[in-house]
């Protein structure tokens, strides 16, 4: 569990946890990660154009540098000037499962888990062999196949699958709202594959090989004064992931697991026109880890190490711009508690990152079940966020001199679990200091702010009989401390209900999202609230085969994410599923 990295139940968890499994994400029918978590409590983001549009994301007011994302595990980390990792190109096909813990986790997963973590959980070999494949297509030119196979024979387990997305999209810019944009559509194309093998030397060791590509290619427009409405840009990311690892048990308390892997980032614009220029910047991580955990009784307990050499390589027109690597070590402990109604976890943390001095961060939480259905939750956390390469290094904008951002975190929650229900609400109170922004007083990134975000975010999620529901609401008060005001593009109000409704072989389901106003950056108007409806079906044609559509934005509202750019209107998808099921004997 990404919560306390040992096992538990959902609702023994102390960080407020959501888990969103394989049914769920098919339930909702939507293509891309942030799609799916704009609907759960915390979470918003932003998008400048439609699908695969550079889109920044919010998790507790904490922007995208301040969330951590895992890939099965291994830390995504971006070292470039953005410092955030472009999660609108990890589409859903490959995913199984995806966890999402609120707060500060640092003490656990170490450097950016200010806002929280959000691990994705890629496709895995396991139970009866089964061969997948579906076929969609819709508005605006929208295709998308989807291939793969999964399972396990004897001791060797395996998951292959391949997906191509294309669309040719929206025209990004608000033509009355800026200047030189080019008026033309802006498409997009992302080739996605997941590879998982495992293969048991026994009943207690295990070794593994995983590998992920996300590769995504968007056109995209960049109005200013500088612009020519004939100008055309083109970028790409490719965001890879690979890991090889062992586990097992080596005595009936004690497990262990041991990996290495290699993940990148590269990002790729062009502009053709009348200046014409190509950047390239390429992320790089390698990190071996070593965990070890403790079974006694009513204590888990666990232990390990990490080291991480991360590195950065930008340049302009093939000249190198920024050429800088560092490495980055930790130690962690932690205590999972479980007795009669007493749970408690306790969570400590060492980092140190080359140039800077150390960091330690803890997490301390209890929970009291008052009855069988009623828990109260306390917990204190500090969390931290190193600067990325890019923002210490870039010969433009970059300052030696930044301090890591740290934030302190204070939560109170009361959950009420029954059965497949469960509701959470958690009021929490964050404070960071040293934010990391770019100052336009010093055209260089600087340690500017102090910020603060008091809240009450609400989810729940379960089923009445064929019905399955999830509800969130979220009521925060992002402020930067320093000004004032509050924080650009966080709406104070995020509320979602989504349902889904089986009646025979039809399954129907609908979800509505409800973003409040927000300021936009200084200078452009406020952005107004915006209310968004989602409708689905699907039917079953018979043991292997399903039908299904969608419509996205069902009332064709027209609304936006960031002043002077597009969102997506109505559209229509119907797609074609099937998927070899075993036979039972």
């Amino acid at each position: 569990m990404t919560a306390s990295r040992t096992e538990q139940i959902l609702t023994d968890v102390l960080p407020h946890t959501t888990v969103l499994g394989r049914d769920a994400i098919e339930q909702s029918q939507v293509m891309d990660l942030p799609s799916l978590l704009s609907r759960e409590a915390g979470f918003q983001f932003t998008q400048t154009g439609g699908r695969g549009g550079q889109a920044t994301s919010f998790l507790r007011g904490a922007a995208s540098l301040q969330v951590l994302v895992l890939v099965d595990g291994v830390p995504m980390t971006k070292q470039d000037t953005t410092g955030a990792v472009s999660l609108e190109h990890i589409m859903l096909d490959q995913v199984d499962r995806i966890e999402i813990v609120r707060g500060n986790v640092s003490a656990i997963h170490g450097s950016g888990a200010v806002g929280g973590v959000i691990q994705v959980f890629t496709r895995q070999g396991a139970g009866e062999p089964t061969v997948f494949a579906t076929v969609e297509q819709g508005s605006l030119g929208t295709s998308r196949r989807q291939m793969g196979t999964q399972g396990s024979v004897g001791q060797f387990g395996y998951s292959v699958s391949v997906s191509h997305l294309d669309t040719r999209g929206i025209n990004a810019a608000n033509i009355p709202q800026t200047v030189n944009a080019n008026p033309d559509l802006d498409g997009y194309t992302n080739e996605n594959r997941t590879l998982a093998l495992s293969y048991k030397l026994n009943t207690d060791h295990q070794l593994g090989l995983r590998s992920t590509q996300f590769n995504g290619r968007f056109d995209y427009d960049v109005p200013s004064s500088f612009s020519s409405p004939q100008d055309v840009h083109k970028g790409g990311a490719k965001i890879d992931s690979n890991s090889f690892f062992w586990s097992g048990r080596l005595n009936p308390i004690w497990s262990a697991r041991l990996s290495y892997s290699d993940a990148k980032e590269r990002n790729t614009t062009q502009t053709l026109g009348s200046f014409p220029f190509a950047t390239e910047a390429e992320t790089r991580s390698q990190i071996t880890s070593w965990s070890n955990k403790f079974d006694l009784d009513s204590w888990v307990l666990s232990w390990g190490a990490d080291h991480q050499s991360q590195g950065i390589e930008m340049s302009t027109d093939g000249v190198s711009g920024l050429s800088r690597q560092r490495s980055a070590s930790a130690v962690y402990g932690g205590a999972v508690f479980n007795r009669n109604a007493h749970g408690l976890q306790l969570n400590a943390r060492r980092d140190h990152v080359q140039g800077m001095s150390h960091k330690d961060s803890v997490y301390f939480g209890y929970g009291f079940n008052l009855n069988r259905y009623w828990k109260l939750i306390a917990s204190h956390s500090t969390a931290f966020n190193v600067p990325p390469l890019g923002y210490l290094y870039d010969p433009y904008s970059g300052n030696s001199n930044l301090r890591p951002e740290t934030a302190e975190t204070q939560e109170f929650g009361l959950q009420w679990a029954s059965g497949p229900h469960r509701l959470r609400s958690t009021w929490f109170d964050t404070r960071t200091s040293d934010l990391l922004l770019y100052d336009f007083n010093t055209w260089q990134f600087g340690n500017v702010s102090r910020v603060k975000n008091q809240g009450l975010e609400t989810s729940y999620s379960g089923r009445f009989h064929m019905t399955d529901l999830r509800a969130s609401l979220s009521l925060q008060d992002p402020i930067n401390q320093t000004t004032g005001l509050q924080l650009v593009r966080r709406a104070k109000t995020l509320a979602s209900v989504s349902v889904s409704q089986s009646l025979g072989l039809w399954t129907l389901g609908g979800s509505v999202r409800y973003t409040g106003a927000r300021p936009d950056v200084a200078g452009m108007p406020e952005l107004p609230s915006n209310v968004l409806v989602d409708l689905t079906a699907r039917y079953v044609l018979s043991r292997d085969w399903t039908a299904f559509g969608r419509i996205e934005n069902f009332t064709d509202a027209r609304y936006q994410t960031a002043f002077g750019y597009n969102q997506l209107p109505r559209t229509f998808t119907i797609g074609l599923s099937w998927k070899m099921k075993p036979v039972k004997p």
